[in-house]
Parts: C-alpha cells; sequence; structure tokens
C-alpha cells in the first residue's frame, strides 16, 4: 500500500500548553479513517496543521509535492447561499469551463443523493444537512488525493446522514480523514480507526467498534501490568527498608549497600512503569437526586388537537404538522423522529413557547397543557444561548437559581479547573458549551428534559455519560436526533412525523427502513451519472469545448496510467476513460 502522508515526531503547542508530543501517523493511499478523541484533544487542530493553515512547532509532515488535500468547510460560505445547487458547486470556474464541469458536478451530487430538481434549488433552502453534503461535492470536485471532514453529520437527519454514509463507503475515490461522533457512521464508511490521545495517536486497521474493544483490551492489559509493577516496587521498597534497618542496627555495610542498589532499582522502576491513557477531565453533569425534580402523576404533558404552520400565515398551504392526541407520562424517554422539514423542531419550539406562556397565571392554552409541577429544560442544538462574553460562572449565574456554592461545585465536578471559571463562554468549544447547557439543566432541577440533537458537539466518552445518566435519571426526555446509536440506548417510546402526521411506532427500525427502502427507489436513476457519462451535457459542448476536454482528460489519463498500481485512483481513471469514450463518440 503506498504512502499518502507521514507525519514524524510532530510537536504543537496552544497558547503554551503542549497539544502533541512526538505525535506519528501514517496515511495510505485510499485509506477511510475515523478520527476519535475527547473534546480537546486536538482533532480540528491536526487538521490545521496537515493542510497548512497552522505551522508545526517541531517535526516534519511528509507528502508528494502534487498531493491535493481538500477541507470540508463547516459551514456555506454567504456568496453562495442565494445561488442554485449546481451554480454554487461550479462557482470556482471561469464560464468557459463551466460546460466541461458540469457533467462532474451533476454525477457528485447525484452520488450524494440529490435529484435533478434538487440541483436547480436555491442553497439557502436547502436543510443544514443538505447544506453540508453540497460542502462535501465542493471539496471533491477538487478531484482531491486527501479529503479531510471535521464533523460533517452535524444537522444532519437520518436520510443525509445515509447519504453520506454511502457515498464515503462507495463513491469517495480518495483517502479521507473523519473526525465523527457517530458510531453507525463510523462502522459503516470507515476501515480504519486513530485515536487522538495522550497528545499522540494509535491507528487500528478495524473500524471503531471492533478498533475500540483492541483498545480497551489494551487499556486493561496497561492497568493489570501497572499493577503487577507497582507490586513488584512496593516490595522491593519493603525490602529494600528492612535490609537498611538491618545493615544500620549490626553495622553491616554489605546489607546496607545492598539496600541502596535496591532502592536505586525501585527509582529506575518508578520512572519506567507503565502510563495509564489520559482521560478527558471534562465530565458532563446531569443527574439530579432532588426529590422534588419527580412528579407522581399519571401525565406530564397533554397535547390536543394542536396546527402547526410554516411560517406565519395560518393556512391549509401551510400546515405543516397536525397532532390530534398526544400524552407525554413522567419517567417517558421519546425519541420524535423523521426527516429534516417534517417539523420536528417547529414542535419542540411549540411546546417550549407554551410552557413559558403557562407561568402567567392568566394564561390558558386548551392545546397544550403541563402538569403544575413541571419543571421544564431545553437544550437547544444551536447554543444560541452560549453566544454571550459572560464567563462560564456569570452564565451559570444568569441561567439558573442555584446558589454560588452549588454552582461552584457542579464546574469542579464536571472537571472545569477554578482557573477557567472566567473564560467567556462563546471562546468554548461545541462540546464545552454542550457540557455548560447540561450543567444549567441539573442546576435547574428539570424534571422534563427537551433535548435538541444533543449529542451534535458532544465526544464519544461524553455521550457515552450522556446515556448513562439519562437512562439512570428519573426525568421525562422528548429528544430528536441523528444518531441511531444515541436514540436506540436512550428511548422507550419512538414518534414518527411523516406526510403531516404524528404516530407511534414500537421501535425506531420501522423508520429506518423505510429511509433505506426510499433511498433504495430513488438511487438506481438518481446514480447513473456515477457510472455513466450524461450524454445530455456532452451534446452542450461545441467542438472546441470537446476537443479541450478530450485533451485533459488524456493528459489525466497518461499522468495517472504512469503511476504505480499501488497509486492509482482507479475509480477516478475508470470515469475519465467512460468520458474519453464519449466524448470521442460525439467528435
Amino acid at each position: 500500500m503506498s504512502n499518502l502522508l507521514q507525519i514524524i515526531d510532530l510537536n504543537f503547542a496552544h497558547q503554551s500548553e503542549p497539544l502533541f508530543s512526538n505525535l506519528n501517523l501514517l496515511i495510505n493511499q485510499n485509506d477511510k479513517i475515523g478520527l476519535i478523541g475527547h473534546n480537546g484533544s486536538g482533532k480540528s487542530t491536526l487538521f490545521s496543521l496537515i493542510n497548512g493553515q497552522q505551522s508545526l512547532d517541531s517535526g516534519e509532515i511528509r507528502k508528494p509535492k502534487n498531493l491535493k488535500i481538500a477541507t470540508v468547510e463547516q459551514f456555506v460560505p454567504e456568496p453562495l447561499k442565494p445561488l442554485s445547487l449546481i451554480d454554487a458547486l461550479l462557482i470556482a470556474y471561469p464560464d468557459d469551463q463551466k460546460p466541461r464541469e458540469l457533467w462532474r458536478a451533476q454525477r457528485l451530487l447525484a452520488n450524494l443523493g440529490f435529484s435533478n430538481q434538487q440541483c436547480q434549488q436555491q442553497v439557502n433552502l436547502l436543510s443544514g444537512g443538505q447544506q453540508n453534503l453540497l460542502l462535501i461535492a465542493k471539496a471533491q470536485l477538487a478531484e482531491p488525493d486527501l479529503l479531510l471532514l471535521d464533523e460533517p453529520g452535524n444537522h444532519m437527519d437520518i436520510l443525509a446522514m445515509s447519504q453520506l454514509e454511502q457515498y464515503l463507503a462507495n463513491d469517495c475515490g480518495c483517502a479521507f480523514l473523519i473526525i465523527s461522533h457517530d458510531k453507525h457512521l463510523l462502522n459503516n464508511a470507515c476501515d480504519s480507526t486513530l485515536f487522538l490521545r495522550d497528545k499522540r495517536c494509535q491507528k487500528f486497521e478495524q473500524p471503531f467498534d471492533q478498533a475500540n474493544k483492541l483498545l480497551l483490551e489494551q487499556d486493561q492489559q496497561d492497568q493489570q501490568r501497572l499493577k503487577d509493577e507497582q507490586k513488584e516496587i512496593n516490595r522491593l521498597q519493603s525490602s529494600a527498608k528492612r535490609l537498611a534497618i538491618i545493615g544500620r542496627e549490626n553495622d553491616n555495610a554489605k546489607l546496607a549497600k545492598k539496600a541502596k542498589s535496591m532502592q536505586k532499582k525501585v527509582s529506575r522502576l518508578e520512572q519506567e512503569k507503565t502510563k495509564l491513557t489520559e482521560q478527558s477531565p471534562l465530565k458532563l453533569q446531569l443527574q439530579n437526586s432532588s426529590a422534588e425534580a419527580v412528579v407522581n402523576a399519571k401525565q406530564l404533558l397533554t397535547i390536543n388537537g394542536l396546527s402547526l404552520y410554516k411560517g406565519y400565515q395560518q393556512s391549509a398551504a401551510n400546515l405543516l404538522l397536525m397532532i390530534g392526541h398526544l400524552i407525554i407520562k413522567p419517567g417517558d424517554r421519546i425519541a420524535l423522529l423523521g426527516i429534516n422539514g417534517v417539523g420536528k423542531t417547529t414542535t419542540l419550539q411549540a411546546i417550549k413557547a407554551a410552557y413559558q406562556n403557562a407561568q402567567d397565571e392568566n394564561y390558558s392554552n386548551s392545546n397544550i397543557s403541563f402538569n403544575p409541577r413541571t419543571r421544564l429544560g431545553f437544550y437547544d442544538q444551536e447554543l444560541e444561548l452560549l453566544d454571550s462574553e459572560l464567563s462560564r460562572i456569570d452564565w451559570l449565574r444568569s441561567q439558573t437559581q442555584a446558589n454560588e456554592v452549588l454552582i461552584k461545585q457542579a464546574l469542579i465536578h464536571s472537571g472545569v479547573a477554578y482557573s477557567a471559571f472566567n473564560r467567556p463562554v462563546d471562546q468554548l468549544s461545541g462540546g464545552e458549551k454542550s457540557r455548560m447547557m447540561f450543567l444549567s439543566l441539573a442546576l435547574n432541577q428539570a424534571n422534563f428534559m427537551i433535548l435538541d440533537e444533543p449529542t451534535n458537539h458532544i465526544d464519544l466518552a461524553g455521550k457515552s455519560q450522556l446515556v448513562k445518566q439519562l437512562t439512570q435519571s428519573q426525568a421525562t426526555l422528548l429528544i430528536t436526533s441523528h444518531d441511531r446509536d444515541f436514540i436506540d440506548q436512550i428511548a422507550n417510546r419512538f414518534l414518527l412525523i411523516n406526510d403531516g402526521k404524528l404516530q407511534e411506532l414500537n421501535n425506531s427500525e420501522i423508520f429506518y427502513e423505510t429511509l433505506i427502502n426510499r433511498e433504495k427507489q430513488v438511487s438506481p436513476s438518481a446514480r447513473k451519472p456515477a457510472h455513466k457519462p450524461n450524454k445530455l451535457i456532452a451534446n452542450e459542448l461545441n467542438q472546441e469545448q470537446l476537443l479541450e476536454r478530450i485533451e485533459l482528460l488524456e493528459s489525466k489519463i497518461n499522468l495517472e496510467i504512469k503511476q504505480s498500481k499501488k497509486r492509482q485512483k482507479a475509480l477516478l481513471l475508470k470515469q475519465w476513460q467512460e468520458e474519453h469514450t464519449l466524448l470521442w463518440s460525439k467528435l
């Protein structure tokens, strides 16, 4: 397997804090790697070092001169938003080149699950997940050798995640390194896993579940080895102490010398003993043991005849969702399922607004009613409440009624150092902001929590903590999430929004299977451009443009064929050859 990029003894510090220490990594051609690490371990920083946005403190990154690295942007640039999807993809090309690149652009979009009709849709009308897919297509259009993806699944619904998974697994055509906290995506799209921890990284040639199992076994072996080493150190220390006492009491220089020798060996063993991996200091705090937080009642929330609309105009044409009758009982952990745009977030916001209005004694709502003892906590996926210059501690003071002692204890228990209490919350990472939101929910003793995509920014360790605390708590939950693994571990009820109606399912698999079947029905026709050049687009080129494109393709094909078979991009080579044959037929 040919080497694509090699990192040798990389050292890098952020604000005088060492982030990487003698980090080594080898990326091979066509590697499909999932990058795993806790929040703050340096995953995004590693990307910026690989693509040259930041400079190393020391070490080396070796890569061929002609290596193309593309990084998928986090957000759609503003100039692209008013354009159609296809025009946004082609914007980087001069007008005279756009007809030649049109076929490749349409093929890429088809591979990512877009229909011909969606290709003409305005970018700012696309869902967040679809916009993320556009950014992947934009990066891929440059035909990179290595693609860097930083949490591309954020804001994607299940359908978009499925399309991303299929694309990365089958159609990507280049090596990629992806930061993700979604186990399902990591297991189905990646064939290697890279763990970033202890300021270094460790690569396994297996998908996440298998790699994580090997890593846990390795950690257990390290723990046992350390236990045995400490036992030997304790034994030697005890023997050295005993010999020193006997030597001193009996004026025996030989025993005293032997005791010193044993003590030197103890010092050497202390330096060489196995070091266990450093875990993230951040802990996700959510559990609330207050008896007052538990509601003993038959129902916590009742909805009757609720109509939700798109926009402000309440008309039949704008009707988004109709909820006939819904009861949420204490202890329910409900997953609200549906693709993007069907009204999940709108439903959550309507419940939140009704609760806020219900705090006014003069307000009544016949559509939504709460148990009087309900304490609602709302987790906003955009984390807008944390777009503030307030410090951590001041933000919690503003968001909760807890006293000073409880706030400080909560911060310390969540792993925040006292020196970091005054760090502004708008400077925190996504994972740190998420933990602040959960701290506020715990301090407010919420017994009914509405969580809108709560796992978007949380690392796998934090997600595991969240699952444990949610399932052990007695709080009632209403959750939306694109993370299948998270949903299946948490929920005990499943509600699906489909065709403007709310229906209850026995389990989530029914929803996933429906989506997969729908994609299979659409994908054969939509994905044809991935294998056969589009004749209509070829017809749009004049003779001069055809010759230019043929010349360019011949140059690419010849260069690729000259590469060793290990370095050849087989999928791209096949596509170029098919397009070359088609264009010649048009001449």
